[in-house]
């Protein structure tokens, strides 16, 4: 997107309004009909996504705003009508797609080009059907009235008289566009309009700082009224509303003027009225004017970018306090004043550091409801019946990880409704559940990570099926007897496993798993399926909390220092000799609660020097991922890090490539550094 900051702004809302219109159209069609208070707010919102579609030129956006505005719109006024909500949402939910797609088109830098003519074309048609009479055929965007046109009209156009002065926050950008929102918004419950400055599509948004906008108008709506439309609007730091004096015209007095057209209210002809230059027949204030409504914004849009900046600057003041405090010129020194001056400096900077990361996390609920979408569309599509059921949606998580979040839970819910869910009503009656499936969406936090969970009451994995299909694919790397059921329902996260026969366009192509592994280990988190014959399965993610600051354990070897993950510990102990295992081959393995795993020693796999070379005399640290465990034997266990994740230099990758059993580093307080174990390729 270029560095327009209109279009940024527009960008921006226009999201946000479609996430909101989805969201209300999934919550009418799960109650059976829209009541007042969706349809009113439906269409403000298709209203504002017009006015701003048609102020930028999206002429195609504006066109289909327009009509299903329009819809609404009679909807709204006619107690009679007799809507179809099925097929209301169904048009409803295809035009958010459209907007979707151009929205990201025009955020992507490229133009609003989509063909919207079919989508339009079912919306008049029912729009006739609601009215029982033709489309309307004048379906071009309704904008706002020229600059010019606005005029200042006599008591002849009706309603009351009133002068707004709006101020808008300091450094918000774009005051003029702000202004000119507004007015668009008022249009439709105004008889006339007039603004000073005159023409808000120019750059007056000086003027505009200095000394606000004034708007005249004539409406029926009431001063309380207006000052909630005034309220509602982003942005407003204050104003004023003042009531006008209606005065009687006398026609033959007056100069020749420019008139304005009155809006065409319900059943009403547009009325004709003339406007008296301002300058000589100022309005007259009738009482005191009205004090000055002042509105404090709680909320301010922060561009990530500058966020994930902050959070690196925070890293590195991480380090270097722990630098100062730690550093070895301070080794046998009494310095009381110093201690305490430094104690106080890690407690400030904790703290700091724990708002930088609170700042990034946003509630998981604007990623849990999108999946009422899928959830919709997905069962109509298969015919069945199916409920979601969203828990613990106020969890909170780090920005990045949500943005990665979507796309595994649309596979899981997906792959939940298609492979899980039965079929029909009666296969389910007949398994003696509800007729209705149920797929359960949870998240709890779990120390410093998020646990999410999908849960459906299917029938289940077949794990003889998977199994027999990873032996035909050559997947099995030992006998078939030694996996687990756990391990056997992972091979459905491999790339191209499904067990489906047959490629349907919601699966069949083994893709969507893959997806679900890819996207949650992006984010250094892990996956894992469960599963009950004939009563459902459960698909646990685990990710942390954030990625710029893993908490980790450090460990020696040698003299060397390594961090591994608290999140991928299971457990620490001194190992005995009588639990070791060393085969035929010479390959090492231990004894843990009844199982046998496979022992990697440290200093063996990164060639470093260590006189701890007994398992006696040093620590063994059991790792896991994605149900899989190692041993992992080091000198000792040292001490517990919050590490700030980075990654390894670019010029030493370059010349030796990835190192085996390393993912990053990070920088300790004594200026070493620590590399970062890679749990996923020690434990495969």
């Amino acid at each position: 997107m270029s560095n327009d900051p209109m279009l940024e702004m527009y960008v921006m809302e226009s999201a946000q309004l479609t996430e909101r219109l989805e969201d209300i159209l999934i919550e009418g069609e799960q109650l059976g009909g829209f009541n007042s208070e969706h349809i009113n707010e439906i269409f403000r919102i298709m209203h504002t996504i017009k006015g701003s579609a048609a102020m930028m030129e999206f002429t195609q956006i504006s066109t289909l705003a327009h009509a299903l505005e329009d819809m609404f719109f009679y909807i709204r006024e006619h107690d009679d009508a007799r809507p179809d909500w099925g097929e209301i949402a169904d048009i409803c939910l295809v035009a958010c797609d459209f907007f979707k797609g151009e929205i990201g088109k025009i955020s992507s830098g490229g133009r609003s080009d989509g063909d919207m003519s079919a989508l339009l074309e079912r919306c008049r048609a029912y729009v006739s059907i609601l009215t029982g009479k033709t489309a309307r055929p004048d379906a071009s965007p309704l904008v706002a009235p020229a600059p010019a046109e606005r005029a200042h009209a006599s008591a002849e156009s009706g309603g009351t008289g009133y002068r707004l002065r709006i101020f808008f926050d300091d450094g918000c950008k774009m005051e003029n566009i702000r202004a000119y929102q507004i007015v668009n918004s008022l249009i439709d419950v105004a008889h006339s309009i007039q603004t000073t400055p005159p023409d808000l599509l120019e750059d007056c948004s000086d003027e505009i700082i200095a000394a606000g906008v004034t708007i005249d108008l004539h409406t029926d709506l009431s001063a309380e009224n207006l000052k909630k439309v005034i309220a509602d609007a982003l942005f407003v730091k204050k104003f004023e509303l003042t009531q006008l004096e209606q005065t009687a015209e006398k026609p033959a007095e007056k100069p020749a003027a420019k008139t304005s057209k009155a809006k065409k209210k319900a059943g009403q002809p547009a009325v004709e009225a003339e406007a008296p230059p301002v300058a000589e027949a100022p309005p007259v204030q009738v009482g005191a004017p009205a004090a000055p409504v002042e509105i404090k914004q709680s909320f301010i849009n922060v561009n990530v970018e500058k966020l994930d900046k902050l959070m690196d600057l925070m890293g590195e003041i991480v380090i270097s306090v722990s630098m100062v405090v730690s550093s070895p010129d301070l080794n046998g020194l009494q310095l009381d004043n110093f201690e305490k001056a430094a104690s106080q400096l890690l407690k400030n900077t904790n703290e700091l550091q724990e708002i930088i990361m609170s700042v990034r996390m946003i509630p998981i609920s604007s990623t849990f409801h999108k999946m009422n979408r899928i959830v919709r569309d997905t069962s109509k599509k298969l015919g069945k019946e199916v409920e979601l059921v969203i828990l613990g949606e106020e969890t909170e998580v780090d920005k990045n990880i949500i943005d990665n979040l979507s796309d595994p839970l649309m596979h899981i819910i997906r792959n939940s409704l298609d492979h899980g869910l039965e079929d029909t009503r009666e296969e389910r009656i007949a398994a003696g559940k509800t007729a209705v499936g149920h797929i359960v969406l949870e998240a709890r936090n779990s120390g410093s990570d998020v646990i999410i969970s999908c849960t459906d009451d299917g029938r289940g994995l077949n794990r003889d099926r998977i199994l027999e299909k990873a032996m035909r694919n050559g997947l099995l790397t030992r006998p078939e007897y030694e996996y687990t059921d756990k391990e056997i329902y992972q091979f459905i996260m491999l790339p191209g496993f499904s067990t489906n026969e047959q490629v349907t366009e919601l699966s069949g192509r083994g893709v969507g798993m893959d997806v679900v592994k890819r996207n949650i280990e992006k984010v250094g988190g892990t996956a894992l399926l469960d599963s009950t014959p004939g009563k459902g399965m459960t698909v646990t993610i685990r990710i942390p909390l954030t990625l710029a600051i893993l908490a980790s354990i450090e460990i020696k070897v040698g003299k060397n220092y390594y961090l591994i993950p608290t999140l991928n510990i299971r457990e620490a102990f001194k190992p005995k000799r009588e639990d070791i295992i060393v085969d035929p081959d010479g390959n090492e393995m231990i004894m843990f609660r009844g199982e046998c795993y496979s022992i990697v020693r440290m200093h063996r796999l990164f060639r470093v020097q260590t006189d701890v070379v007994n398992f006696e005399d040093g620590i063994m640290i059991m790792i896991e991922d994605e149900g899989r465990m190692a041993g992992v034997f080091a000198d000792q266990m040292v001490s517990e890090q919050q590490a700030v994740v980075k990654p390894i230099p670019s010029f030493i990758t370059e010349r030796i490539g990835q190192i085996h059993g390393i993912s990053g580093c990070t920088i300790m307080g004594n200026g070493n550094i620590d590399l970062i174990i890679d749990v996923k390729s020690l434990t495969q």
